[in-house]
């Protein structure tokens, strides 16, 4: 009686062609899983730095001057002289007392994290005598939108501890850096 190998036109089995076989189709699905898996990048090492920031307060500028208004019955009257520029704050030093009474750090946007975008914003705030921030406006841009905006939103709750003079406490600007840096998150 024949084997059924036999009776088939096929040799007997072969255990070096099974395994070479396994082999080729394991390290093909290795070769698919490293081309399809997401790679991570290499874990940074990060020192942890000092996170203080410096804060000056600057005096705001004066007032433009008040414009009298002409008389109608005048024939001719001089165009008025066009207000003087004002004249930069002589007093940049930092008030008696400049730290934060609260500074949350601002949450990095998400849209921001998967562009990969970093920079830092340059804040001028107007800090109230309660130190409340009364106004704030980007001094200098980060270049990025989202990153400007999510540094102006969380400085809204941040507080201050207001400027002093002659024993007062008094409105004063206030410039303020915010960095965001993805190797910081």
């Amino acid at each position: 009686m024949a084997s059924s190998n036999e009776a088939t036109g096929q040799g007997p089995f072969n255990w070096r062609r099974t395994w070479a076989l396994a082999v080729a189709i394991a390290l093909h699905a290795f070769a698919f899983l490293l081309l399809v898996a997401p790679m991570a990048p290499p874990k940074q090492v990060q020192k942890e730095k000092e996170r203080t920031v410096q804060v000056n307060f600057i005096e705001p500028p004066p007032p433009p001057p008040a414009v009298e208004e002409a008389n109608t019955n005048a024939v001719a009257a001089a165009p008025p002289a066009p207000p003087a520029p004002p004249a930069p704050p002589a007093d940049i030093a930092a008030g008696q007392d400049v730290s934060y009474n609260s500074r949350i750090q601002p949450k990095y946007p998400p849209q921001a994290i998967r562009q990969r975008h970093e920079g830092t914003v340059t804040l001028m705030i107007l800090v109230a005598v309660d130190g409340t921030p009364k106004d704030i406006k980007v001094e200098s841009s980060s270049g990025y939108r989202e990153l400007d905006q999510a540094a102006i939103e969380t400085a809204r709750k941040w507080r201050f501890n207001p400027q002093i003079k002659n024993g007062q406490k008094v409105e004063a600007f206030v410039r303020v850096p915010v960095n965001f840096n993805l190797n910081q998150l």
